[in-house]
């Protein structure tokens, strides 16, 4: 495989939408660390992208290679699925696969000992969800618990331990606590896409066990605890808390749209538009953060808007893949 061609294979794993999550969870994690030792974030900024780029195409590429007959039921018309498009073969993703695990490691290590045991384990969180005999993708709500611990703990703990000697203290233990449950509640909902093919191999999600109403209702208590969580940590009367009762406000009302959603493109838009409320908090929390003064209230308020804005398009682009379903 050629370097062109490993290039082009990598960008077609880095999924953009998860991508720009996970480097969010990087960034509010050094953004949230770098208040008590801000010497190494401008150095360790391009490391810790690096890290979280090349664990995530290790574990996606683990998880095409064995979710490849069921992509082909769920995603046979989507790009970044190189398996099924036949823009790659099983041999060429392993090699990639490999190396990206090896490159996270050794820029792990030479960010910091302990974001090398962070990435290790995350590489061996991957291959338990999605190779045998272990397997978690497929034993329902526990695979809707461990993906969070890749997707928001080794990003946020990368993130945090590259800019700060001392680790986590208790701001950042509750925070990343709030975000984990969140994401679970944003996690149970990626079993609306991807029904048809789980349910032709067996593969028992909670949404094919317990069916829609429970999945949305989980992923709301998920919302709603987790964002608590995470507000223990400002200020009963303030910006960041009337924003995020805005954000939970919208996520909760996009969930009651999905519990009555019937049809597949409509539910995706749905689902799209509750994802982009925790992108949201995730924005919001890494401005209040990481700028200081007067100036931060007008950032954070023009987050809120362009995410406001970003949630109405999405809710008016339902609206009209509804009225034009055929019936």
């Amino acid at each position: 495989m050629t370097a062109r061609r490993a290039a082009r294979l990598f960008v077609m794993m880095v999924r953009p939408p998860v991508a720009v999550a996970l480097f969010g969870f990087a960034g509010l994690g050094m953004a949230q660390a770098g208040g008590r030792d801000p010497s190494h974030e401008g150095l360790g900024l391009v490391a810790v992208l690096v890290v979280v780029a090349a664990w995530f195409v290790h574990a996606t590429v683990l998880n095409d290679l064995g979710d490849e007959d069921i992509d082909r039921v769920n995603l046979a018309d989507a790009r970044g699925r190189p398996l099924v498009s036949g823009d790659a073969t099983r041999d060429e993703l392993r090699t990639l696969g490999r190396v990206c695990g090896l490159v996270a490691l050794v820029v792990g290590a030479a960010l910091d000992w302990r974001v090398a045991l962070v990435v290790a384990a995350g590489l061996a969180l991957g291959a338990a969800y999605s190779v045998r005999p272990v397997r978690l993708s497929d034993r329902g709500v526990v695979a809707s618990l461990a993906l969070p611990a890749g997707y928001v703990c080794l990003p946020y703990l990368t993130g945090t331990l590259a800019v700060d000697r001392a680790g986590l203290d208790r701001q950042g233990l509750v925070l990343l606590a709030g975000l984990y449950v969140v994401f679970i509640g944003r996690i149970l909902l990626k079993d609306f896409r991807d029904v048809e093919g789980d349910a032709r191999f067996g593969k028992q999600t909670f949404l094919l066990r317990h069916g829609r109403r429970a999945t949305c209702r989980l992923s709301a208590a998920c919302w709603i605890v987790g964002s608590a969580t995470v507000l223990l940590l400002a200020p009963a009367r303030s910006l960041l808390v009337a924003l995020f009762a805005a954000y939970l406000g919208a996520a909760l009302y996009g969930l009651h749209l999905l519990e009555h959603t019937d049809g597949r493109a409509s539910e995706q838009v749905t689902v799209g538009a509750i994802a982009r409320m925790g992108l949201a908090m995730v924005v919001t929390l890494t401005a209040h953060y990481s700028l200081g003064g007067s100036g931060t209230a007008v950032v954070v308020l023009a987050i809120g808007a362009f995410f406001a804005r970003v949630y109405a398009t999405a809710l008016g682009d339902r609206q009209r893949v509804v009225a034009i379903r055929p019936y």
